[in-house]
């Protein structure tokens, strides 16, 4: 019988409630949500990939999203920015990338020691569950996305950079599982999700429906979506909140 993170089901899931039309989006998460592509050689911020049309239809957006950010990180800018609200307000989780993602200097240079993700999973349930709870203290509705598929062959490449490939590959077993357990990392999201009663904004289906090659909307680092990748980020949120 699949066993689940402890914490996961410490939330109690709220009555459903008359929706109000949604007039204040705030954003936390990592740089997926906030934007960020990778050019080869450095992030930039994707200027193209913002929330105006949501904006044209009164809806004020706050993007608390940070590079980096995992949900510990999500935790205190939750304790810093959240202040109480009004029914209207949608509070957006995008969190996981970074959580299930590792040193890999350390494991370049002891791959046959144990090494844990920056946010194991129990934890990564865990600080969820608290960062839920407390948007809804606050008196939010709660969203949360799936993580958006990376393209192992390049995030390989791309964090074996000045490290041992070989090393690595030996700790890995094979490159797929790098897609594994970042997709490990997605479902933990989605079984969080629908745990506690929250809407999920399914960025992982969109990617892998869209009839292109997944490639063409990702950049070199295999895991930031390029420009046609944040497009479609974009246009998913949108139709969720704004069909």
């Amino acid at each position: 019988r699949e066993t689940f993170p402890a914490g996961c089901g410490k939330l109690r899931v709220p009555s459903r409630r008359r929706d109000s039309q949604m007039k204040k989006l705030l954003i936390f998460g990592d740089s997926i949500i906030k934007g960020v592509t990778y050019n080869g050689q450095s992030y930039h911020l994707c200027q193209q990939h913002d929330f105006d049309a949501l904006a044209a239809q009164g809806v004020t957006v706050e993007n608390n999203a940070k590079m980096g950010a995992t949900i510990a990180d999500g935790l205190k800018q939750l304790s810093r920015k959240l202040k109480p609200c009004a029914d209207d307000t949608t509070v957006l989780f995008c969190f996981g990338g970074n959580d299930c993602d590792y040193n890999w200097k350390d494991i370049s240079d002891a791959p046959d020691s144990e090494h844990l993700p920056h946010t194991p999973q129990e934890q990564f349930v865990d600080d969820y569950c608290t960062a839920i709870r407390a948007a809804r203290d606050a008196g939010a509705k709660v969203a949360m996305t799936s993580l958006p598929p990376l393209e192992q062959e390049r995030y390989f490449a791309h964090i074996t950079k000045g490290l041992s490939a070989e090393n690595i590959l030996h700790w890995l077993g094979d490159t797929d599982h790098l897609y594994r357990w970042q997709e490990y990392y997605s479902h933990l999201v989605e079984r969080v999700a629908q745990l506690n009663g929250c809407d999920v904004m399914q960025l992982r289906d969109a990617f892998l429906v869209t009839p292109q090659k997944h490639g063409d909307r990702m950049c070199d680092d295999g895991i930031h979506p390029n420009r046609k990748g944040q497009d479609l980020i974009y246009e998913t949120i949108r139709k969720k909140f704004n069909p």
